[in-house]
């Protein structure tokens, strides 16, 4: 009977260390261990987004397992000496796993939020005024000469007197009075009319051609500013606005939905 119930018994066992090893083996590949505490892949790669892992070079990967090792060996020396034991180191681990919890359930929820194009274009076109920035233009008259010499002989004309147009009739072509904004215009230009005083006539080589300039007037005025410049950021922001009323109306279902009480 003896040696039955002791056959009986040496199959329990291995039965156990055969389960134990199919629940060992089920948890996969083991990449770190402490004092008998595992750090198993999965587990690991849960410490990176799905594009962290795909971007880490395998140095940052074994500086995180060497974390996960210094972190193990402190935690299991601070168990040893009964730390955890104590009413507010046990209030601060549950309030953490807590925000935990809650960060995962808020990703979760707001994984799904999506903002489209039109709600950004519509959000811009609402709060356009907010959108406002302060910029200068200029009002100009120009023409254009073949040569510096017939430039030279522009400017010899406006200092005797002749009249703008007419110089430019007679020895230029392609006049035009125009009011431009920084970006209508290439830099070198713009930094030339900025330094003008109103009135003043010059003359600029820009984009491979001979320019006489006029400064007619200065314009300060304020305009939105446009909207490819800023739908990138505006996106960003309206998402945030939708998150933030999203958890905000969820918190209030909650608060309906538990009991919750402020002493």
């Amino acid at each position: 009977m003896k040696k039955i119930y002791s056959l009986f018994l040496c199959v329990i066992l291995i039965l156990l260390i055969l389960q134990c090893n199919k629940e060992e083996s089920k948890k996969g590949i083991v990449v770190a261990e402490v004092n008998n505490e595992k750090l198993y892949e999965y587990e690991f790669r849960s410490l990176f987004t799905e594009e962290e892992w795909l971007k880490a070079t395998p140095e940052e990967k074994n500086q995180i397992i060497n974390d996960w090792i210094e972190i193990t060996l402190l935690a299991q020396e601070a168990e040893k000496l009964g730390l955890d034991k104590i009413p507010e180191v046990k209030f601060n681990i549950k309030y953490a796993e807590r925000t935990l919890l809650a960060n995962e359930i808020l990703a979760k929820k707001l994984k799904d939020i999506f903002v489209s194009r039109d709600e950004v274009l519509d959000y811009y076109n609402l709060h356009r005024n907010d959108f406002l920035k302060d910029r200068t233009l200029y009002k100009i008259q120009q023409f254009i000469v073949p040569t510096w010499a017939l430039a030279d002989s522009a400017i010899k004309l406006f200092n005797e007197g002749e009249a703008f147009y007419t110089v430019a009739k007679n020895i230029g072509s392609n006049y035009l009075v125009r009011t431009i904004s920084k970006n209508e215009v290439t830099s070198p230009f713009w930094d030339f009319v900025s330094g003008m005083n109103k009135w003043h006539i010059r003359i600029i080589d820009d984009e491979a051609k001979l320019k006489i300039v006029q400064l007619l007037d200065i314009q300060e005025e304020s305009s939105p500013v446009p909207f490819q410049e800023i739908s990138d950021s505006l996106l960003i922001e309206l998402l945030e606005i939708k998150r933030g009323e999203f958890l905000a109306n969820a918190l209030d279902s909650l608060e309906i939905n538990y009991k919750v009480k402020i002493y």
